[in-house]
């Protein structure tokens, strides 16, 4: 993913033979709230906030809760390989707040990936939840940002994540991942910074259906990681929905809010995530 106008990916398809689980425990989970943060900007008042989350079909989609009785991020389940030879999955809760507003809490979900050793394979980690609030079969309208970085040795379309629908809780049954971003390579760690980007589709959807995340590292390229992060999720009903195009897109800073931007449409100052380069993860 470079800062640049995102490109779309054709033919990228993987069948995963997952030797994931769901955890019994916690993710090892890491907080995150000093070494990053966004330039991200929604003129949020209660009402709105309280609005969005009533009219979203997902349930914490912005991973507002965190560190309830049932798990890091209720309702989601999260999992990870248990291949040999990474650094296994590490869950990050991760608050994308100005540091300047101590107060402030703009949650997120990360995960930490970084090669240790494997000859071949790669490794994949991820979260899903039962869509128990979809009244009826239809369109339905999902919207979901990300950004990615990473560090060390890595090759194009190393750094992979993907969002799902599927009728099966397990993740290894998903037969239809959908990209989330779509550039050769993520953000450079160095950098300290990276576009806020995502994804826009009108998808069917039928009650009880799942929502998979997922994201990982394809090749075992000799200690290099990277650091996903994905927040935002939303789904609303299609028909009579406002503004629901569909693609790729960039976040815009419009300032005093943000605006998506899809395909050629300009915009002069991208919306930015930020980071510590230097932060131990």
């Amino acid at each position: 993913m470079t800062r640049r106008k995102l490109g779309v990916l054709f033919g990228l398809f993987m069948v995963l033979a997952l030797t994931a689980s769901a955890f019994a425990d916690l993710v090892v989970t890491y907080s995150s709230s000093e070494d990053a943060w966004s330039e991200f900007t929604v003129d949020d008042t209660e009402e709105r906030n309280t609005a969005a989350a009533t009219n979203s079909l997902i349930d914490n989609g912005a991973f507002t809760k965190w560190g309830t009785t049932l798990g890091p991020s209720d309702p989601w389940t999260f999992w990870r390989d248990n291949t040999a030879g990474w650094t296994a999955g590490r869950l990050h809760e991760v608050d994308l707040a100005l540091p300047a507003n101590p107060d402030g809490i703009n949650n997120a979900m990360g995960w930490f990936i970084q090669h240790s050793g494997a000859k071949e394979g790669g490794y994949y980690a991820g979260a899903y939840q039962q869509l128990t609030r979809i009244p009826t079969p239809g369109l339905y309208y999902v919207s979901i940002s990300t950004t990615a970085f990473s560090d060390g040795k890595t090759g194009p379309y190393n750094s992979v994540a993907w969002y799902a629908i599927s009728d099966s809780a397990n993740p290894a049954e998903v037969t239809d991942w959908r990209e989330l971003f779509a550039d050769q390579f993520v953000c450079d760690n160095g950098d300290g910074i990276c576009n806020y980007v995502g994804r826009d589709e009108t998808v069917t959807i039928n009650p009880g259906q799942y929502f998979h995340l997922k994201v990982g590292r394809k090749f075992p390229e000799f200690l290099g990681w990277t650091m996903f992060i994905i927040d935002d999720i939303s789904i609303v009903a299609a028909d009579g929905t406002a503004t629901t195009e569909n693609g790729f897109f960039n976040w815009c800073d419009g300032r005093p809010e943000d605006f998506k931007v899809h395909e050629l449409i300009p915009c002069t100052n991208l919306t930015q995530i930020h980071w510590d380069p230097e932060q131990t993860r």
